[in-house]
């Protein structure tokens, strides 16, 4: 990891960070989740553009002239303003701040209508197997959401999990938080809650 991707994460941490004190300890002016993407917004593209301009001068140092340089570098660059929302990192963040946050007047008028479903949109089209208990492979009825790492578990099973090994590490595969999972870091999910209950009402 470069210096440059390594200061992106810290900043990206810095903001998970922010949320996760905002939602405990801010009052209704800290809690607007608005704030807080557009701030991803400026991350993802600082990323975005970074990327584009490194890939552009590899391939444009290719070149033997220093116009044949500039012609390839300037075609290899982004002219248009670089669009960040389908970008995995702001997806990620905004899936990880909504439920802590105040998203009633937090999210700008556009972002509602590029996403006019919402999160219950989002769990209908996002891989099943993120609805199912990571423990007992079972489908979720209480999510609790672990805020270091946003994985979700049935809260009787972590718990279960907890009190057998204190020293349990997130039991999704592939997860990159360190240390053991902590109670007091484990929230309960009601949105998730809420449309977990509105699906088993529909299959019904």
């Amino acid at each position: 990891m470069n210096m440059f991707e390594a200061n992106i994460r810290k900043v990206s941490d810095s903001l998970y960070n922010a949320v996760r004190l905002a939602a405990e300890y801010g009052n209704e002016e800290t809690k607007q989740l608005k704030q807080y993407t557009e701030l991803v917004e400026k991350l993802c593209e600082t990323e975005s553009l970074m990327n584009s301009h490194t890939k552009a001068i590899a391939e444009a140092s290719r070149e033997q002239t220093i116009d044949s340089f500039d012609r390839r570098y300037n075609a290899g660059t982004p002219s248009k303003k670089v669009q960040v929302k389908g970008h995995k990192r702001y997806k990620d963040f905004v899936q990880f701040a909504k439920p802590l946050l105040d998203t009633a007047s937090g999210e700008t008028s556009d972002q509602q209508q590029q996403e006019p479903a919402g999160d219950e949109e989002l769990i209908m089209e996002e891989d099943p197997s993120t609805l199912i208990d990571p423990i007992l492979k079972k489908p979720l009825e209480v999510p609790v959401r672990n805020m270091v790492c946003n994985h979700v578990y049935e809260k009787n099973s972590i718990e279960q999990l907890l009190k057998m090994n204190v020293n349990t590490r997130c039991p999704v595969v592939g997860c990159a938080a360190q240390g053991a999972v902590s109670a007091q870091h484990l929230k309960l999910d009601e949105q998730l809650l809420r449309k977990l209950r509105r699906l088993r009402d529909a299959d019904r």
